[in-house]
């Protein structure tokens, strides 16, 4: 199954120093290249894929806005890409935000000058703590592809 890793960029090791917090997947790609994999007919990840994925944030504000329309067709995309996510065995996807995750009634980030929903993308996910880091863990079914 898909495992997306909803993490901070202060707990990553590095900044953090070694032996402290946690380690940084290898392989980093920009958002909007991760979205535009996710469609290709020949798929570019396996279980080998370390991804830490960057640039979310600015994915969002740039579609303020509309950053309710732009997240609800990225749920989509993650959504329909599940299966195939999973049948590669790809797992940990780390989803770095340069801001602060804050878990109210709903998951946000907080920035400047308005708060990133994205709950509206990641629902409700469970909470974890990882080497001492809170980190946020997604799912998407994998049986409505």
């Amino acid at each position: 199954m898909p495992a997306y890793l909803l993490v901070e960029k202060k707990s990553l090791t590095p900044p953090l120093q070694e032996g402290k917090g946690i380690p940084a997947n290898t392989q980093k790609i920009g958002f909007l290249d991760f979205l535009r994999d996710l469609e290709k007919d020949e798929f570019p990840y396996n279980e080998n894929s370390r991804l830490m994925i960057v640039g979310i944030e600015e994915t969002l504000l740039a579609a303020s806005p509309d950053i309710h329309t732009a997240a609800i067709q990225i749920r989509n995309l993650l959504q329909k890409a599940a299966n195939r996510l999973s049948n590669c065995n790809c797992s940990d996807i780390q989803i770095v935000f340069r801001g602060t995750l804050q878990r109210g009634d709903q998951l946000v980030v907080r920035h400047v000058p308005q708060d990133i929903p994205i709950y509206l993308i990641f629902g409700t996910p469970i909470q974890e703590e990882i080497y001492g880091e809170k980190v946020y863990r997604p799912s998407f079914n994998r049986s409505s592809n």
